[in-house]
């Protein structure tokens, strides 16, 4: 659905094709995504087979612009001269670092000569949550958040049905879409500084041809009301601008009696989301004394606000599970994630019946 009516308000408005540029057998490569509602007919392209769903495409293209552009054939020779000319705190710099981090920490365990140990605790956070599912996960769900894809991977191969993957960084959307195409890892891995390999393996991901990758934001999710049978967001609620209206929208995404596996450590930064739309982590003289774990239950259960009701109803979760993030060979970043499983519990408001495009 077109995420620019949703924010206008305008009546929900499916996109449809416009254009297709260039098509191979997996689908568009590249073309436009066209709205239906003659007041609006916003343009969302596909590019590399991601479509870009935002509401203010001119402005999210303008910030991904490099990355969109980035070239994928260059060899590690090269890469390495760029990155010594680019130095560090460079947007080249800051994009080689997350898309080492992030494909170690999700493919790190899949590598046959350099296995990552100790394990990243992903996939325990990803089988923690499903563990605490009612009965096991079946029907489309949705990975917000999705970063290179492994939550992706792992949820299809479980329900054996579609999954999509959503993100806003474009280089791990492009990474996350082209191990789906090819079965292939292929990765810069920091070993210090601005020293960096290359790691190229093939992984076993049999359910990779189930698995789609599409530009979204978590604030403003482009779909129907209820379309999903469930939904998984890992390490995001601390990443937007407004998590409240991330748990919104999960809320109004999942089908009533669908469920939410959220996973998060609050690592609040200011720089990231605004301190008043921290879940905790401020206002210390409150009667949860800042506490993000039981003003997260808060907001998940009946004492939440009605105005920011959002529709999902916490039926389990974890204080404490460990997470690690690679930084380089020397250096593991280790997070205490609250594991938290919600049911959604009404239709969102406003629903739509019209099939998703």
């Amino acid at each position: 659905m077109c995420p620019a009516c949703r924010v206008a308000e305008r009546p929900a408005a499916p996109l449809a094709i416009g254009r297709v540029v260039r098509a191979e057998d997996d689908g568009v490569i590249e073309g436009v995504l066209v709205c239906s509602q003659p007041a609006c007919q916003c343009e969302y392209p596909i590019i590399d087979g991601i479509p870009i769903i935002v509401a203010d495409v001119r402005a999210h293209i303008a910030n991904q612009l490099t990355a969109i552009r980035a070239r994928a054939d260059l060899s590690p020779v090269t890469a390495s001269i760029l990155g010594d000319c680019a130095g560090t705190g460079s947007e080249y710099d800051r994009e080689r670092y997350q898309l080492s981090s992030y494909a170690r920490s999700h493919y790190g365990d899949l590598d046959p000569e350099l296995p990552l140990d100790p394990p990243s605790g992903l996939l325990a956070l990803l089988e923690q949550g499903l563990a605490r599912l009612p009965q096991p996960p079946t029907g489309m769900w949705l990975d917000a958040g999705c970063s290179v894809g492994r939550t992706a991977f792992e949820l299809a191969a479980r329900t054996g049905d579609l999954v999509l993957g959503v993100d806003l960084n474009f280089s791990m959307l492009r990474m996350a879409r082209d191990i789906a195409r090819t079965g292939r890892i292929r990765h810069p891995l920091r070993r210090l500084g601005m020293v960096y390999d290359e790691r190229d393996f093939a992984a076993s991901l049999p359910a990779r041809d189930r698995v789609e990758f599409w530009s979204c934001d978590g604030l403003a999710l482009p779909f129907a009301n209820n379309r999903f049978a469930g939904a998984v967001s890992v390490n995001l609620i601390d990443c937007t601008l407004s998590p409240v209206t991330h748990l919104m929208e999960l809320g109004r995404a999942v089908a009533p009696g669908g469920h939410a596996i959220i996973a998060t450590p609050y690592d609040w930064s200011a720089n990231a989301t605004p301190v008043e739309g921290w879940i905790g982590g401020h206002s210390q003289r409150s009667e949860n004394r800042g506490e993000s774990v039981l003003e997260m239950r808060r907001l998940l259960s009946e004492q939440a606000p009605a105005a920011i009701a959002s529709g999902l109803t916490l039926i389990a979760d974890v204080e404490e599970m460990p997470w690690r993030v690679y930084v380089h060979e020397r250096a593991t970043m280790t997070y205490q994630v609250h594991l938290v499983v919600a049911q959604a519990t009404r239709a969102a408001r406003g629903s739509d019946p019209a099939k998703p495009s």
